[in-house]
């Protein structure tokens, strides 16, 4: 089954997964910075002592170099639509505005410096030929979502792209990026956050995260993979998610967690 095409309670979930497999999709989301890790799905109750119960869907640790000696940490709530190769979508939500907005400032209360909202579009395949972006079918809820989220300064991106299609299986990778001078730029850059620093419990979060990753080896050897949370065994993992979808720990498929 191909991503565009997998089941509903599932495709958020594999659609960061496809994400963080290609370099020039998840790349872009540092914004031109160096990196030194990215997170996903990750609880904000772990090692915090904290009674939240919802998780980060993406958090990067990254480095402005040469102008910064400080590392900046940044998160991003996603949202995943279909747009069809007519131009129509599905599953925008847009009557859930408000509660993506109380999805991020629970990002906030909880400490996170930099907060977003990454819109990804999985496009059908044949959609990038015969539209431009953003089609007319999204452009309304776009100019809402900006309205809003610009209200409580929280960033936002969008990230469209399209596999295409060889019977039941996904292959190669169209990105429409903003930039016809940068083809390598897949990410539009809507809305930027102020950032700020980590408050707690985000900052013991994160130096728990940090710490984690200064213990898997040498960090110049594992910049190209990320950090996931198994829910099975409950344990940080380090993996190269272009290649592995199973915990090294348990065997349990990363992926089909819920």
């Amino acid at each position: 089954m191909t991503l565009f095409d997998s089941e509903s309670q599932y495709r958020e979930k594999a659609t960061i997964w496809r994400v963080f497999s290609l370099l020039p999709l998840y790349g872009n989301l540092a914004g031109g910075r160096i990196w030194r890790w990215f997170a996903v799905n990750i609880p904000m109750d772990l090692g915090t002592g904290e009674q939240f119960t919802s998780d980060i869907d993406i958090l990067a640790r990254l480095y402005d170099f040469p102008r910064s000696e400080e590392w900046i940490y940044r998160t991003w709530e996603v949202k995943v639509s279909l747009l069809y190769k007519d131009g129509t979508a599905r599953s925008l939500k847009f009557g859930k505005i408000r509660r993506t907005v109380n999805q991020l400032r629970a990002y906030r209360d909880f400490g996170s410096p930099d907060v977003s909202l990454l819109d990804i579009y999985l496009c059908e395949s044949g959609f990038m030929s015969h539209n431009v972006f953003p089609p007319a079918s999204i452009r309304d809820t776009i100019i809402a979502k900006i309205a809003e989220l610009s209200k409580d300064g929280f960033g936002y991106q969008l990230l469209p792209f399209e596999h295409g299609k060889e019977g039941e299986v996904d292959v190669g990778l169209l990105a429409m990026g903003p930039n016809e001078m940068n083809p390598l730029q897949t990410t539009f850059n809507i809305l930027s956050a102020p950032e700020l620093g980590p408050r707690d419990p985000f900052a013991r979060l994160v130096l728990r995260i940090d710490e984690f990753f200064e213990r898997s080896g040498d960090p110049s050897h594992n910049v190209m993979k990320q950090i996931v949370f198994c829910r099975s065994c409950r344990t940080l993992q380090l993996v190269k998610m272009k290649d592995e979808h199973r915990c090294p720990s348990c065997g349990d498929d990363l992926i089909l967690q819920s």
